[in-house]
C-alpha cells in the first residue's frame, strides 16, 4: 500500500508542481544571494533555506528511486539531478576545514535552475535537439577552422610581412583574432580603415569576400542545421505523445472490461451462494401452475435463469458503461485521426522531396 501510494503521489502534477515551485523559489534566493548587503543580513536565512531546498530534492530523489530503481537511471534528465544533488550535499556536508579548497562545487548551485527543463515538454524538445546537433555542428565548426587557417594565411602573406599590417596580420595568431573579429562583424570597418592608411587597397575584397563567406554562409548554415534538428525531435516528440496517449486509451479500456467482468463474477457468486434467487424463484413457481403441455424457459445460452437473472440486474449499469465506451471510441477516433494526418503529411513531404530530387535531374 505504501508503495502505490509513493508510486501515485510522484505521478500527481501536485507533487510536480511543487518541486518545481521549489526551484523556482531556489534560484530567486540564488540571485537575490549576489546583493553582498543582504547576503550579510540574511546570512542565516539563506543558510536554512539551502539547507530546506536540499532536504526537498533528495526526498524527491529516494521517492522517485523507490518508485523504480531501474527506470530512474535511463532518463538523462534523472541522471543530471542526481549529478547536481550529491555534488551540493558535498558541498553542503563537507569538513569545513577543507571547504575553501571545495569552493569550485559552488558552481552547482546554480545548475538546480536547469532542472526546470525536465518538467516543461517544449524545453526538452529544444534541449534535446541542442545535443543531437552538436555531431553536426562540430562538424561546421571543423570547415570553419580550416577556412579561417586558409584565409589567416593569406591574410599574413599579403598584408603582414615587413611594412605592413603587423598589428593585425603580423603573425598567425593575430590573424586568426583579426578574422575572429571579422566573423563577429565588430569593428570591421576600423580595422578596415587602418588597413586603408597602409595602402592596401586590395585588402577591401578580401575582408568582404571573408565576411560574406565566413559569417553570412556558415551562419546561415548553423541555423539551417538547428531547425532540421528541432523539426525532426519535434516530429519523434509528437510520436512518443501520441505513443502515450494510445497506451493511456489501451489501459482505459482494459480497465472498463476488466471492472465489468468483476462485476458479473460477483453477481454470479452471489447468485450460486444464494439459497433461491428471486427470478429463478419466482419462475419455479410459476412452473408449477403450468400444464405438461405449455412451453417453458429452456435451459440454453439466452434463456437458462442464471443469465436472464444477472442480464436483468446488470441492467442498470449499462448506460454508464455504454457512455464510457463512447468517450473511448471518441478519443480512439481522434488518435487514428492524427495518426492519419502524420502520414499523410509525410507522404505530401516524400512527394515533395521526389519531385525536388526530379527537378534537379
Amino acid at each position: 500500500m505504501f508503495y502505490n501510494y509513493v508510486k501515485k503521489l510522484t505521478k500527481t502534477w501536485l507533487f510536480k508542481g511543487c518541486i518545481f515551485t521549489t526551484i523556482l523559489v531556489n534560484s530567486l534566493l540564488m540571485a537575490l544571494e549576489t546583493d553582498y548587503k543582504l547576503a550579510i543580513k540574511l546570512y542565516v536565512f539563506f543558510d536554512v533555506a539551502d539547507h530546506f531546498f536540499l532536504a526537498v530534492y533528495t526526498v524527491e530523489f529516494l521517492a522517485k528511486i523507490y518508485v523504480d530503481p531501474i527506470k530512474y537511471w535511463k532518463t538523462g534528465y534523472n541522471v543530471f539531478d542526481f549529478i547536481v544533488l550529491s555534488l551540493s550535499l558535498i558541498h553542503r556536508f563537507f569538513p569545513p576545514k577543507y571547504k575553501r579548497s571545495m569552493d569550485w562545487f559552488q558552481i552547482v548551485r546554480p545548475l538546480r535552475t536547469l532542472r526546470t527543463i525536465s518538467f516543461i515538454r517544449g524545453l526538452q524538445v529544444l534541449a534535446t535537439a541542442l545535443v543531437s546537433t552538436l555531431k553536426n555542428v562540430l562538424f561546421a565548426l571543423s570547415l570553419l577552422f580550416l577556412l579561417v587557417t586558409v584565409f589567416a594565411l593569406i591574410g599574413y602573406y599579403f598584408y603582414g610581412k615587413q611594412g605592413g599590417d603587423y598589428k593585425n596580420w603580423g603573425n598567425l595568431g593575430a590573424a586568426y583574432f583579426t578574422l575572429f573579429s571579422l566573423v563577429t562583424l565588430d569593428g570591421w570597418t576600423d580595422l578596415q580603415g587602418e588597413t586603408d592608411k597602409l595602402g592596401f587597397r586590395s585588402n577591401r575584397i578580401f575582408v568582404i569576400g571573408f565576411i560574406l563567406v565566413g559569417c553570412f554562409l556558415f551562419f546561415n548554415l548553423f541555423i539551417g542545421v538547428i531547425i532540421i534538428h528541432v523539426a525532426e525531435t519535434n516530429e519523434e516528440f509528437n510520436k512518443g505523445v501520441q505513443a502515450e496517449r494510445e497506451t493511456m486509451l489501451m489501459q482505459k479500456k482494459q480497465a472498463i472490461l476488466q471492472r465489468q467482468q468483476s462485476h458479473i463474477t460477483d453477481l454470479m457468486e452471489k447468485q450460486k451462494s444464494s439459497q433461491f434467487a428471486s427470478f429463478s424463484e419466482m419462475v419455479e413457481k410459476y412452473k408449477q401452475t403450468l400444464r405438461h403441455d405449455d412451453y417453458v424457459l429452456m435451459d440454453d445460452l439466452c434463456s437458462s435463469l442464471s443469465f436472464i437473472d444477472i442480464y436483468l440486474t446488470s441492467l442498470d449499469e449499462q448506460d454508464n458503461t455504454l457512455h464510457k465506451l463512447q468517450q473511448l471510441y471518441f478519443e480512439t477516433s481522434y488518435v487514428l485521426g492524427n495518426l492519419l494526418e502524420v502520414d499523410r503529411h509525410q507522404e505530401r513531404t516524400e512527394k515533395k522531396d521526389q519531385e525536388g530530387s526530379a527537378k534537379a535531374k
